[in-house]
């Protein structure tokens, strides 16, 4: 497992390229500046400039998505009618990422020859203000979000995200196979980055491809298969909320192995805790049923229930009841 954390910030074309992945949700488009796509967006932040366009450049938040809504293209038409362009000039002359209208306002001609003349991206989107910021901050919070990288697989069983670790050459490929035979679907092999995303109840982990290349699964024997050729495109996910980790160890008859489940094991990942089970292969065991089970369970104790608590109260219930009868 590696940690790391985005510091590098993306680029004005590399949100753009994200816009058009989440079918435009944003709906960018572009006024001017093209040639400041590469400038990088290094805070997740977002600013409304308001107090910069009046003359107020003290803590002007320049590094940040600027955004102008109603109230700042109405002061940009007003300073423009006016002929004091001199805020505006200034404005530009900050090395900003890039400039974002919303409701699909008209940009005076003088801010797109500014735009253009300092090299700072303007775009515009119907959405509104309020839209726009709310969606962006989904998003940036995703981009800059602390990640940590494992060797691992992911899959979504019965809808949770299921991280598959162990040793190289234990099976977790193959196992994976075994899963989507099964009708689960498959997110990732090999890379698996795991995100920590902020979430109005605190903190969740996402996990997705650390490379994004499709899904394709290594076999040794067989090679490179692309899974949804075999198995159909609606088996495949881009991402899932980590919900559960399967380690697969090779069997060891000296170690003492789970076998009641009374006693819950987790695994620290960014701060969360994230429940875990290791599971020992050996030959003749079932490994995909076997993790599909762990998965079933694990939704059950979320629901309330633990086959093993249940057992142990039956069992408290039973020798109750032998006590009483033999008194």
């Amino acid at each position: 497992m590696e940690e790391n954390a985005r510091l590098s910030g993306i680029s004005v074309s590399e949100l753009l390229k994200i816009d058009k992945e989440q079918n435009s949700i944003l709906d960018l488009t572009v006024v001017s500046g093209q040639e400041g796509f590469l400038k990088k967006i290094l805070r997740e932040e977002i600013n409304r400039p308001g107090l910069s366009l009046a003359g107020f450049f003290d803590c002007f938040a320049y590094d940040r998505i600027q955004i102008f809504g109603r109230g700042e293209v109405a002061y940009l038409e007003k300073l423009i009618k006016d002929g004091n362009t001199a805020n505006i000039e200034k404005f530009f002359q900050y090395d900003m990422p890039v400039c974002i209208a919303t409701h699909n306002y008209e940009i005076p001609k003088e801010v797109i020859d500014l735009s253009n003349r300092f090299g700072i991206p303007f775009l515009r989107t119907k959405q509104s203000t309020k839209r726009l910021i709310a969606l962006l901050s989904t998003i940036l919070a995703d981009v800059f979000a602390p990640f940590v990288t494992f060797h691992a697989d992911f899959v979504s069983i019965y809808n949770i995200g299921v991280l598959i670790t162990g040793k190289s050459g234990i099976g977790k490929s193959e196992n994976v196979l075994g899963l989507l035979e099964r009708g689960h679907k498959f997110i990732c092999d090999d890379m698996v980055k795991v995100k920590k995303i902020r979430t109005p109840g605190g903190f969740e982990l996402k996990g997705e491809s650390s490379v994004n290349l499709g899904p394709f699964i290594e076999i040794r024997g067989i090679g490179i298969v692309n899974l949804s050729q075999y198995f159909g495109e609606e088996r495949i996910l881009k991402s899932e909320r980590l919900s559960l980790i399967i380690d697969l160890q090779e069997w060891n008859k000296s170690y003492n192995y789970d076998r009641l489940g009374l006693d819950e094991m987790y695994e620290n990942v960014l701060g969360v805790d994230v429940p875990k089970r290791e599971i020992p292969v050996s030959p003749g065991r079932n490994i995909p049923l076997l993790v599909e089970v762990a998965a079933y369970r694990e939704i059950m104790r979320r629901l309330g229930y633990n086959a093993a608590d249940d057992l142990d109260k039956k069992i408290k219930d039973l020798i109750q009841k032998k006590e009483k009868e033999v008194v």
